[in-house]
């Protein structure tokens, strides 16, 4: 599986700000951490519509191939910035056109051609979750065949389902993980799945996230995903993902994470029997996958319902 760190985002004041100035140090720094906590591809997510776009890629790419020899994921909405950073990389680049709004993909099919690169591209264009069966119909009747004519072998490809809010859109969470699931079997040949895992603690409560990203993530792999960009900064989430993929769970909450991990896969509930109820963990955990599966509203309050 790709572990793509997503820690380089210049959405964020103190990122922008130390591209901006050409501040080395700060980027190199993130740029390694990520990769010495288990990154194996790291991200530049220049967000939407930032001026000097092309420039900042291009430095942005240099820096960190200074630093590290992983290679790495550029996401933009500028197909300038994209060749910028695809002029100067060393290592075969993703290409990751999945913000919201980048609804035009010949650009994007063209660089990934021209470069050999790797292509990303989202199940919902507009950002605006919909049904699991538009998402489906819109990748294998419109998408997945004009990636495979523009001459994109389907080992480059990448369909993100589009991971949504729980506070804003909890209704379309599980539609995720069946996208994830139906993609396998409803597309012919089926395209490899990425996803952005941070968007589902978009907005929650510091006490609920660690369970929300601990509990999606589960039913992410189960479903099938071959790469997930995420926190590698965020221990308990490092060691949940290497709990999920070894199956090696000693501690009842791990066991209980690898149970959600089998249930998903077979497509059945998780049996509240298997929940310590004297456990607060276990408790708090069962809730969340509640909420994720929409058999208990999203509130700020739930976990202590």
């Amino acid at each position: 599986m790709w572990l793509v760190g997503n820690q380089i985002r210049l959405g964020r004041a103190l990122l922008a700000a130390a591209v901006g100035r050409r501040y080395e140090p700060l980027i190199r720094t993130l740029a390694r951490q990520q990769v010495e906590a288990g990154a194996n591809w790291l991200l530049i997510d220049m967000g939407p519509q930032r001026k000097q776009a092309a420039e900042d890629m291009a430095w942005l790419v240099q820096t960190i191939q200074a630093e590290v020899s992983v290679p790495l994921a550029l996401r933009s909405d500028d197909p300038a910035a994209m060749e910028a950073g695809l002029q100067v990389a060393r290592e075969q680049v993703l290409l990751d056109a999945t913000l919201p709004g980048v609804t035009d993909l010949e650009p994007y099919l063209a660089l990934a051609k021209r470069y050999d690169a790797f292509l990303a591209f989202s199940a919902c264009p507009s950002g605006l979750p919909t049904p699991t069966e538009e998402r489906l119909a819109l990748v294998t009747e419109t998408l997945l065949p004009k990636a495979l004519g523009a001459g994109l072998s389907l080992e480059r490809i990448y369909v993100d389902p589009l991971v949504t809010a729980l506070t804003c859109d909890q209704t379309m969470v599980p539609a995720t993980v069946e996208t994830l699931r139906l993609l396998k079997v409803a597309a012919d040949p089926a395209p490899n799945t990425l996803v952005h895992l941070d968007d589902i603690a978009d907005g929650v409560g510091d006490a609920a996230k660690p369970y929300i990203t601990q509990a999606y993530v589960a039913m992410l792999l189960a479903a099938g995903l071959e790469a997930l960009v995420a926190n590698p900064l965020d221990p308990n989430l490092m060691e949940v993902i290497r709990v999920l993929r070894e199956r090696e769970a000693t501690a009842p909450y791990d066991r209980l994470l690898v149970r959600l991990f089998d249930v998903t896969k077979a497509e059945v509930d998780l049996d509240p029997t298997f929940v310590d109820g004297s456990d607060l963990d276990q408790v708090n955990l069962f809730k969340t996958v509640q909420v994720l599966n929409n058999k208990l509203i999203y509130a700020d309050s739930y976990l202590q319902v």
